[in-house]
């Protein structure tokens, strides 16, 4: 039929039959996102209401009881309760990181450890039902979530290259920073000694892996450093750092606190709490785990039990090594058994067959996990605990110990040729956040001394001044280890999150994390804007309010920025439409913020009444009459 057809007319359009049209995705609109609003609101609603009815306690019942008893009485589900709480961290801490990573374009768990911190020290009577062994306890269950997630993408090949530079990267700047705190409270606080300055040292050295292992995750997921192993490497060597800096830290305990060690005790604290910890529960227990779990991986079947068998083991390995005094081997025995899993499945199969389980895995943490960790970990920083008389020489004895730490970091690194100028100042940004271990010791001094104040040990009855000199060195433990806190976690997770875009080489595509529109995960790395080059005339473009905080820290700190390529004339939109530009209006903020689905609303350009070209934003009338 074609062939007869005439050859300047227009060609027919193709048959499409309906069955084999795909159907058009549904635009969302405002009354979509009311809905969401309004579905999320009964949920809640209907939650609380279940958790009141379900968790009523006795004691509202018993019409026997004293006024004091009906005063302690309190209720799960209400303000104050422990149930209340948990939902109050969720909440704010999922609001808090949507509106920094939406907002301010920052990670999302700079939010989080902002809403914990304010929810614990400036809104009064919050967070009062949840105790510090419930608080440490949350943070577990959401630490193993995200340890067997980093042994699930740990390359095992790259590790065993460079198991000599993992070692030396997790022992000699850990070391040196506790040498140079050691040193350093010599001449600032008059009441210490070697011995208590060794104890805070090793107190500090610690790398929280709360704060720097969903980072690395996402950077090796997303192919930054993948092919020198850079975020395995720092992923194992910070398991092993945190493991020495508890282990030194036990040994100085047992001398600061009795004033003697002898050889046999010093044998067992070394050679039980260190080796056995590394080599015997954070490898062996891990390796003999993963291997039973991959033999029982087919008869689990479904991926659901898949998951559970995974996470019911690593609660097991974390909670029970814990429990007999090995918790920093069973963090590392988490890691180990979600790297053999993948590994002996990954050679088994040929292909990836955990990877319905690697994507429940990274659900469960970004929903939930995260939002847990972090929204706790900053209400783990209790404010009225420092000290202003110690805060001023506790700030510098951080400072000049990361500076300690740093410059060993580099020394450590410099016999890892292949590693360039710019992955070495990123090991050393990645070694300076300090969390997880801080917010566990930072109590354990003063604890003591007012324990052994209470049960009358006889070097503390009626020797008034020796009590004084230990609760004052207990004083200086409590504070430095909170201000380190606050000093450090927000402000290096900030750091890593722009510095590894901006150092570490993109060595695969980028991982998706979901379809065109999904809400981004709460752990992923703050995106770098795409820098607009130069104008025509090869003058360099100035900033506008559009720049990203992290374009404006990459010319801050001198690093080329990448021109964008053009765009071909082909693609180019017609001059008479409409054209888009980057820009969302408040209302959709405020959705995105509360986790509503967003209608297509940008700031468009249209010609005029005389023709020329005007800027059409959205009016809060005109918003309110769509939401309506």
């Amino acid at each position: 039929q074609a062939s007869w057809r005439h050859p300047g007319a227009r060609q027919p359009p193709p048959l499409v039959f309906p069955s084999t049209m795909a159907p058009a995705p549904a635009k969302v609109t405002w009354t979509d996102t009311l809905y969401d609003v309004y579905y999320n609101l009964a949920m809640l609603g209907m939650f609380f209401l279940v958790m009141y009815v379900m968790l009523w306690p006795g004691c509202y019942r018993n019409e026997n009881a004293t006024p004091e008893e009906k005063a302690d009485c309190q209720h799960p589900g209400l303000p104050g309760g422990e149930v209340f709480d948990v939902v109050e961290v969720l909440f704010f801490g999922t609001v808090g990181g949507r509106i920094v990573s939406q907002v301010f374009r920052l990670p999302a768990l700079l939010g989080m450890l902002i809403a914990g911190y304010v929810l614990k020290n400036i809104i009064p009577d919050q967070l009062n039902g949840i105790s510090s062994s419930t608080n440490s306890t949350l943070r577990n269950m959401a630490l193993a979530i995200i340890m067997i997630r980093a042994g699930m993408g740990l390359d095992l090949k790259k590790l065993k290259e460079n198991a000599s530079m993992m070692g030396v990267l997790s022992c000699v700047p850990c070391l040196c920073e506790a040498l140079t705190v050691m040193a350093v409270t010599q001449l600032f606080f008059e009441s210490y000694n070697l011995t208590f300055g060794l104890l805070l040292g090793f107190c500090l050295a610690d790398v929280s892996p709360a704060v720097t292992t969903p980072l690395l995750i996402d950077f090796h997921e997303n192919g930054y450093g993948t092919s020198k192993g850079i975020p395995t490497i720092l992923l194992a060597a910070g398991s092993v750092n945190s493991v020495l800096a508890i282990v030194f830290y036990s040994v100085v305990w047992e001398f600061a606190m009795s004033g003697t060690l002898d050889g046999e005790k010093l044998g067992e604290i070394i050679g039980v709490k260190l080796f056995v910890q590394i080599f015997g529960v954070g490898v062996g227990a891990g390796l003999g785990a993963g291997a039973v779990v991959a033999y029982s991986w087919t008869a689990a079947g479904k991926a659901w039990k898949r998951f559970l068998l995974m996470f019911l083991v690593a609660m097991a390995l974390l909670f029970g090594f814990k429990r007999i005094g090995h918790g920093g081997g069973g963090t590392l025995a988490v890691l180990t058994f979600g790297a053999t899993v993948q590994h002996l499945k990954r050679a088994e199969t040929g292909e990836d067959s955990t990877a319905a389980v690697s994507s429940i895995i990274g659900y469960l943490w970004s929903n939930v996990g995260s939002i847990m960790l972090f929204t706790l970990l900053g209400a783990s920083v209790d404010q009225s605990k420092l000290d202003g008389k110690i805060m001023g020489f506790g700030f510098l004895t951080v400072l000049i110990g990361l500076v300690g730490r740093s410059i060993a970091t580099w020394i450590s690194a410099m016999p890892l040729r292949e590693w360039t100028f710019k992955e070495k100042c990123f090991t050393m940004v990645t070694w300076c956040p300090k969390a997880t271990v801080q917010a566990a010791l930072a109590t354990h001094a003063l604890d003591f001394v007012n324990k052994s104040v209470k049960d009358r040990d006889p070097e503390y009855i009626n020797n008034d001044s020796f009590v004084q000199l230990m609760t004052d060195r207990a004083e200086v433990i409590l504070t430095t280890a909170v201000l380190s806190i606050i000093m450090t976690a927000p402000l290096f997770a900030v750091l890593m999150s722009i510095t590894g875009k901006l150092w570490l080489t993109q060595d695969g595509p980028l991982v998706t994390g979901g379809a065109p529109g999904a809400e981004p995960e709460a752990s992923t790395i703050g995106a770098v804007a795409a820098p607009a080059g130069a104008e025509e005339d090869g003058r360099p473009r100035r900033r506008s309010r559009g720049d990203s905080l992290q374009a404006v820290a990459a010319q801050f700190m001198g690093v080329e920025e990448e021109t964008p390529q053009p765009t071909p004339p082909a693609a180019q939109e017609a001059p008479s439409e409409p054209r888009r530009e980057r820009g969302i209006s408040l209302p959709g903020t405020l959705a995105k913020v509360i986790g509503a689905r967003v209608p297509d609303d940008p700031i468009m350009e249209e010609p005029g009444p005389d023709g020329s070209r005007r800027r059409r934003g959205v009016s809060m009338q005109e918003a309110a009459a769509r939401m309506s």
